[in-house]
């Protein structure tokens, strides 16, 4: 059995993660990296509901030390630039999210759609409406008749005289 089958997978990305903090501190911040690896140690032990903030302290003490690396640097300090950048929002306050909120209503019915999925709906399903009466119920087909010829009376007295002014009268 080899030394790494023993370790946990915690284990090695600690001893990975530390390693890259002491390269990219390169001996300049002695005291940074011990207090780096400790955060990193009390992160990896920290109970469920304290684990969050334990990584969002990973997170501002590793900004610190990377603000001292040119940006352009590559290898560990590109390695833990991403790291920071994937754990950013650690710590801070969540946005609001649909997923928060808890409805408690009862639900109207079941709606079975073609391909045999079922749906709950939440909303009151209302009653068909009856339809709408006839037109000739509404209007007497007298005033009807005589609108339509009104109507059709102005649009060819308008179409009449578009082309009297199109063809006939000189321009």
């Amino acid at each position: 059995m080899r030394v790494h089958d023993a370790m946990t997978e915690e284990a090695i990305f600690q001893r990975r993660f530390v390693d890259d903090v002491r390269r990219c501190a390169a001996g300049s911040a002695p005291a940074e990296v011990a207090e780096i690896e400790r955060r990193v140690g009390v992160a990896l032990a920290a109970a469920p509901e304290r684990r969050e903030q334990s990584w969002a302290r990973v997170v501002a003490a590793v900004n610190e030390l990377l603000a001292g690396v040119p940006a352009r640097a590559l290898g560990p300090a590109a390695r833990l630039r991403s790291f920071v950048r994937e754990n950013a929002d650690l710590g801070r306050p969540r946005d609001l999210a649909i997923t928060d909120f808890h409805f408690i209503t009862p639900a109207e019915g079941v709606l079975v759609g073609r391909d045999g999925r079922r749906y709950l709906v939440f909303a009151p399903i209302a009653p068909a409406k009856p339809p709408p009466a006839p037109l000739d119920e509404i209007v007497p087909a007298g005033a009807r008749r005589l609108a339509e010829w009104a109507v059709y009376g102005l649009c060819g007295g308008a179409a009449t005289a578009a082309l009297w002014f199109a063809f006939v009268v000189p321009v």
